[in-house]
C-alpha cells in the first residue's frame, strides 16, 4: 500500500464557472450545453472536453455533485470545471472519491443553493500514489464499462421492439381493425398514496412509487416501502407517471404499491405485457399533453385515460407481436437485473478502496 498525501485542493487544481450559453444559438451546432445535471440542446462552441471533472454549484437537487464529462459540451453557468494537477491525482479518480458521498456541505446558499470556488479551494483531500490511483480508478471504470455496455444494449433492443411495433400496427393497418378507447383494450389503476406513517427505507413491507423520481429506464428503483399498501401493481405492469411531468413511463419488476403519481396498465389478456408496454409508449406524446393541464402542475385522470382514442388491432396480430417481442424484453429485463448486481458490487467496492484497502483482495 502506499503512502498518501493530504492536500487542499487549491493548491492543486484550478477552477472556472462555466458560461450562461447565448439565447440565439441554442438548437444549434455539433456540441451540447451541459450543467452537470444533463445534457441539452445544441450549441455551435464547447469550453469543456471530455473526461473533464465539475462541480454542480447552482440549482435544486443536484448541487456538490461530482461528475465527469462524456463528451465534449458547452458547460454552463451551474457549474464549476476543475482542473487537477493529474501528477497527484487523477481525474477519474477524484470523481470516485465524492461518487457516494458529495460536497453538498459546502453549500453556502440562503435562497438557492450554491457553491462558490472560495469554499471549494478549502477542501482537504487525502489521495494515495498515482500508481494505486491507477488501479483503483482501473476496478471501478470496468464495473461501469460493463453498466455502460448493458445499457447501450437494453436502447438498442427497445428500439428493435419499437421498429416492430410500427411495422405491425402503424405502418401496416389493417381495414377491419376496431376504433375504440384506451380503455377497451386496456385495464388500469389510478395509484393512491398510503399513510406516511407506513413508509420506511428498511426494505419493510413491499415497494412503493410514487412518480417519475423512481423511474429508471425500464424498472423503477425500489427507494420507499410501505406496510400498509393502498393500490398495487402487477409483475410487468407498465407504469405511467400521472403528475407533472406527466408521460414518464416504467415497467412493474414485481408486485409494489404505486402513490398518486402513478397508474399502472394491463391488457385485458394479461400475457399480452409486451405489446402494452410498447402500445402505451406509442401513446406518450397524447399523455403529455396533459402536462400543460392543471393550474400549476400537469397532471391526467382516470377519465382523461377512458378518453384517449386508439385503434384496436385484431389478436392475431398482437399475438404475433407478442411472440416476436417477448425475447427481447425478457433480454431486456434480464440486462436490468445484472445491471443491479454490478452496481451493487461496484457501490461496495468503491467506499472500501477509497478508504485505502487494497484493490487486489477482489
Amino acid at each position: 500500500m502506499s503512502e498518501w498525501k493530504e492536500y487542499k485542493l487549491g493548491d492543486i487544481a484550478s477552477f472556472s464557472y462555466g458560461k450562461l450559453p447565448k439565447h440565439d444559438l441554442l438548437g444549434k451546432g455539433c456540441y451540447v450545453t451541459f450543467s452537470g445535471y444533463k445534457y441539452i440542446e445544441r450549441y455551435p462552441e464547447y469550453n469543456c472536453e471530455k473526461g473533464a471533472v465539475l462541480l454542480v454549484a447552482r440549482g435544486v437537487g443536484g448541487t456538490g455533485d461530482v461528475k465527469l464529462t462524456t463528451q465534449r459540451c458547452f458547460l454552463t453557468n451551474l457549474s464549476i470545471k476543475i482542473d487537477l494537477d493529474n501528477r497527484i491525482v487523477l481525474n477519474d479518480y477524484f470523481y470516485n472519491m465524492f461518487r457516494q458521498e458529495n460536497l453538498r456541505y459546502l453549500d453556502s446558499g440562503s435562497a438557492q443553493s450554491q457553491i462558490t470556488i472560495q469554499d471549494l479551494s478549502n477542501v482537504i483531500i487525502e489521495v494515495p500514489s498515482i500508481d494505486e490511483q491507477k488501479r483503483i480508478a482501473g476496478v471501478l471504470s470496468s464495473l461501469d464499462d460493463k453498466i455502460d455496455l448493458l445499457h447501450r444494449e437494453n436502447a438498442t433492443l427497445e428500439a428493435l421492439a419499437e421498429t416492430l411495433f410500427r411495422h405491425y400496427f402503424i405502418e401496416n393497418p389493417a381495414p377491419t381493425w376496431k376504433e375504440g378507447k384506451l380503455g377497451d383494450e386496456f385495464d388500469f389503476t389510478m395509484g393512491q398514496s398510503p399513510s406516511g406513517d407506513s413508509f420506511n427505507e428498511d426494505g419493510i413491507g413491499i415497494p412503493m412509487y410514487q412518480g417519475n423520481a423512481d423511474f429508471g429506464f425500464r424498472f423503477p428503483t425500489r427507494r420507499v416501502y410501505t406496510t400498509a399498501p393502498t393500490r398495487l401493481a402487477e409483475e410487468n405492469d407498465t407504469l405511467i407517471s400521472v403528475r407533472a411531468p406527466v408521460g414518464a413511463q416504467n415497467m412493474a419488476s414485481e408486485k409494489c404499491c404505486i402513490g398518486r403519481g402513478v397508474a399502472a396498465f394491463r391488457h385485458k389478456d394479461k400475457s399480452l405485457y409486451s405489446y402494452t408496454y410498447y402500445k402505451l409508449k406509442s401513446l406518450l406524446e397524447d399523455i403529455r399533453q396533459f402536462n400543460d393541464n392543471g393550474t400549476v402542475f400537469g397532471s391526467i385522470s382516470k377519465s382523461d385515460f377512458e378518453n384517449i382514442d386508439i385503434v384496436i388491432p385484431n389478436r392475431d396480430s398482437i399475438v404475433a407481436f407478442q411472440q416476436q417481442t417477448t425475447p427481447l424484453d425478457e433480454k431486456i429485463c434480464n440486462n436490468q437485473r445484472q445491471i443491479i448486481i454490478i452496481k451493487t458490487q461496484r457501490d461496495t467496492l468503491l467506499p472500501r478502496l477509497i478508504n485505502g484497502e487494497s484493490v487486489f483482495e477482489y
